[in-house]
């Protein structure tokens, strides 16, 4: 089972202690039982210090052992749902983009979040569901030795009554699975609402769809989950009616048809009472621990997506590049994109040209032209399905993508700016007041705990300026913008063209820029000019100017 699966493969206490402490528990509570039953009859003037001295001790017992276990059990849960998370965002950040892609945000978001929650809600209740498995076996020890007869009743009884619970509950484990899918697909919707709020709200027909979808996927979660509830409802209900009928039997029916002493019956239904809560605990735990073990199952198998994602090869050494270069050279490379069923859909290249160090290189083209892939190309996101890259006529490898892609600084047309600035040392704060007063957006934000931004809750203007001051602070050589000026206001698109490039320029950076400003193409060392998927022209500043 996945659930055991991952239990085995993550938890480090060894199953003795486990084992040891329920145990413990489990015994103490029979014990418990026992000194009760037995004291019951007894007259009060002759109980002795020593009963009642045993009755404390057992319930010290209990207590350490209970408390003992949970503590354990909560560690090395919570240490199991850590290390998978972590093995999870691990292997994402091995993944390359286009496989990521495909996976989709919503599954791995489940996987990680609603999953774990799952297994960890679980985890209580599935170690005091063991100890009442421990409490009941010892209980009907109790009984056997009691009342034969009453023992081979109960005995019958919860075996019939747990061979139909287990089989009823069986049947849902596909349902089980259908509610995971559907509320992965609710996930998919409520981001469409969330992350294009503006296009939904601009769209009734667009609008009425999405909610219809995200009902449709709603109503078909919870149409299951009430099948589910419904049935271990059902199932609980049943397992108390059998305890009351096996009572009734031992009460009033054994009596009738075998020998049972009086004092021997009052002790068995005693017994049986006492039964009746860590039975229901076991009812209730199966239908928890199948959504747990659906849980896990999603978990292992997200997991063994991602790992066969990951493109680190195990002992592959990476290999550093020179920190200068003079030229980056796409030969003949090509890529294609295909759908789930390996059918080519739209191929970019084949490329052939140099960039070299220190060049202002745009790139031009209209909507679906390449240009963006081409970009992915460049910086080394996808890798070329014909062709090579080379860089100063050493040919890209996988031992040295992780170095190539450390040379450039990005912000595509989808960028995510970051509140905190990972991966760059504490800035001067005289540098980025420099910075903000070059950009334009001194005043409207400032650095708070060193290289935390006190908000990021600016225009999309200010915000892409934002991005390309960390960009600075990053002081890569390369710089690769997508479409950076298009939301500029006329000002500041100016004197990004007129300005801020030229000054990057002098400082050495190569500078890589998709854009359409046409008026702003002298600028630039070179335009090249994308039609579905091919260089149409390559023109140098000679030609623009």
């Amino acid at each position: 089972m996945p659930l055991i699966e991952l239990i085995r493969r993550h938890v480090k206490t060894s199953a003795h202690v486990f084992i040891i402490l329920a145990l413990l528990s489990g015994v103490s509570n029979v014990l418990v039982m026992t000194l009760i039953n037995t004291s019951a009859g007894v007259e009060q003037a002759t109980l002795d210090l020593r009963t009642i001295a045993m009755f404390g001790l057992v319930i010290g017992i209990y207590i350490v052992s209970q408390r003992g276990l949970m503590r354990i059990t909560a560690t090395e849960v919570e240490s199991m749902i850590h290390n998978l998370r972590m093995a999870l965002v691990e292997n994402i950040s091995h993944a390359e983009l286009l496989s990521l892609e495909q996976v989709g945000r919503s599954e791995i978001l489940a996987g990680m979040i609603r999953d774990t929650q799952t297994i960890s809600q679980a985890s209580n209740i599935l170690v005091i569901a063991v100890q009442s498995v421990i409490m009941i076996a010892l209980s009907m020890v109790y009984v056997f030795l009691i009342n034969k007869v009453a023992f081979a009743l109960s005995l019958s009884f919860i075996a019939l009554s747990m061979v139909l619970i287990l089989r009823h509950m069986l049947t849902l484990r596909e349902e089980l699975n259908t509610v995971f899918k559907e509320e992965n697909h609710l996930y998919d919707g409520l981001r469409d609402v969330l992350e294009g709020f503006k296009e939904v709200k601009m769209s009734v027909p667009r609008r009425i769809d999405i909610l219809a979808e995200i009902d449709i996927a709603a109503t078909r979660a919870r149409d299951v989950k009430i099948a589910f509830q419904g049935r271990a409802a059902q199932e609980f209900m049943l397992s108390q009616t059998m305890i009351f009928l096996l009572l009734g039997l031992i009460v009033f029916v054994a009596p009738m048809f075998f020998s049972v002493e009086a004092g021997a019956a009052a002790r068995t239904a005693a017994a049986m009472l006492f039964i009746v809560g860590p039975l229901a605990m076991v009812t209730q735990a199966i239908p928890i621990f199948a959504t747990a073990n659906a849980a896990a199952e999603n978990l292992v198998r997200l997991e063994h997506l991602l790992q066969s994602l990951a493109t680190k090869i195990p002992g592959m050494i990476e290999r550093p590049l020179p920190a200068e270069f003079e030229e980056i050279h796409f030969d003949t490379v090509s890529f294609t994109y295909t759908d789930s069923k390996s059918v080519n859909m739209f191929t970019v290249g084949p490329f052939n040209f140099s960039i070299r160090q220190g060049d202002t290189l745009f790139i031009t083209g209209g909507n679906g032209s390449g240009k963006s892939t081409l970009v992915k190309l460049l910086v080394g996101l996808y890798y070329p399905e014909k062709g090579v890259i080379r860089i100063d006529q050493q040919a890209l490898s996988a031992e040295t993508y992780t170095a190539y892609r450390s040379k450039f600084s990005v912000i595509f047309s989808d960028y995510h700016l970051f509140k905190r600035m990972y991966g760059l040392n504490v800035p001067n704060p005289e540098v980025i007041e420099e910075l903000c007063l070059l950009l334009e957006i001194l005043g409207k934000v400032r650095l708070q705990d060193a290289n935390t931004f006190d908000t990021i809750d600016l225009s999309t203007g200010q915000r892409k300026r934002l991005a390309l001051l960390v960009t600075l602070l990053e002081d890569k050589p390369i710089i690769v913008l997508d479409e950076w000026a298009a939301d500029q206001d006329p000002h500041f698109r100016r004197k990004f063209y007129q300005e801020l490039l030229p000054h990057l320029k002098a400082l050495g950076k190569t500078i890589i820029a998709i854009t359409h400003d046409d008026r702003y193409f002298d600028t630039a060392d070179r335009c090249i000019a994308l039609e579905e998927g091919r260089i149409v022209s390559d023109i140098n500043s000679n030609s623009l100017q």
